[in-house]
């Protein structure tokens, strides 16, 4: 009688914990911050209106034909088939590959070897410099876009001024279909390449001084502390760098806006999106697009984070 009373007895007890685990949670949530909750709903409430929905809507969108006008009808995969075989697609992925490419080296070599100098200059002149080369990251992207039309321009920029004054020969910058790109291409170096020294600095900044006095001690020079010290340590630094820049050159979408080269030269992925949603109003199309565009970035963030490991204490 007693074995019969201790088993309904044991089999009860997990029922017991699971209604006070209930419990606990409800009292834990109904002694939360109201004004915490307020602040953790307004959250989501803003995050499900600037990205879920809308990309919820553009995965909708890439399965439908739809031009604003029409009932929307449901086409399958077809955008999706419709973008391998369009050629202007392929011309504006590779016209983003070779920016992207170009530019991330280019900056990202040019940001590096700012960041070295400056870590050998300390006090107020490091902050000085630190502050011209960062001034583009804050200026209004509008603005430096067409203060850098007005140099490129083929008849009375500045550009042009010094070369004739130098006797070199005129160049048609942003009207010739092979200087377009490079000429945007400069202008985003010279509009990126500050902040990423700064990034770059603080990396540097990071790196423990003892182990350049004991390098120093074993006869290191200046390059072999970079190369076997400096280097290696702002790996991580380095990877979040390389990883925004591809991010940020494939999604850039103002400069090839407001200062497009001739035809198709300047033509990107991000703007070749806005052509086909926004001026052919062939929304269903454009979200295919920027679709395979999320994707590419999905897959080159991944294999980037997976191919360069870091270890991002020292």
């Amino acid at each position: 009688m007693r074995q019969s009373e201790t088993i309904p007895s044991a089999v009860a007890r997990p029922i017991s914990l699971r209604s006070g685990e209930r419990q606990g949670v409800w009292q834990r949530f109904r002694r939360s911050s109201p004004l915490a909750l307020v602040f953790a709903a307004a959250v989501i409430i803003f995050y499900a209106a600037v990205f879920i929905i809308p990309f919820g809507t553009a995965i909708w969108l890439s399965f439908h034909n739809w031009d604003f006008l029409t009932t929307p009808v449901y086409v399958g995969l077809r955008n999706f088939s419709k973008a391998v075989s369009d050629q202007y697609f392929w011309m504006a992925l590779r016209t983003t590959l070779l920016f992207s490419v170009v530019e991330i080296i280019l900056a990202v070599g040019l940001a590096l070897l700012l960041a070295l100098a400056y870590s050998n200059v300390k006090g107020k002149v490091q902050g000085f410099f630190l502050a011209i080369y960062y001034l583009p990251v804050v200026t209004p992207t509008v603005a430096y876009i067409y203060l850098w039309r007005f140099l490129y321009r083929p008849t009375g920029g500045t550009f042009n001024s010094v070369l004739a004054s130098l006797g070199l020969p005129e160049q048609p910058f942003l009207t010739s279909t092979d200087q377009a790109l490079w000429a945007i291409t400069v202008m985003v170096i010279w509009a990126n390449v500050g902040g990423a020294a700064v990034i770059l600095l603080a990396g540097m900044n990071d790196v423990p001084e003892s182990l350049y006095e004991a390098a120093r001690l074993d006869g290191a020079g200046f390059w072999h502390l970079f190369f076997r010290i400096t280097l290696p340590l702002i790996r991580p630094v380095l990877v979040y760098q390389v990883v925004v820049s591809v991010i940020g050159t494939v999604q850039m979408f103002e400069p090839f806006f407001l200062m497009p080269g001739p035809g198709f030269s300047t033509r990107t992925l991000a703007l070749y999106t806005y052509q086909l949603g926004f001026q052919t109003l062939n929304l269903g199309y454009g979200a295919a697009v920027s679709l395979i565009v999320f994707v590419l970035l999905l897959f080159a963030t991944v294999f980037q984070l997976q191919r360069w490991q870091v270890n991002w204490e020292h």
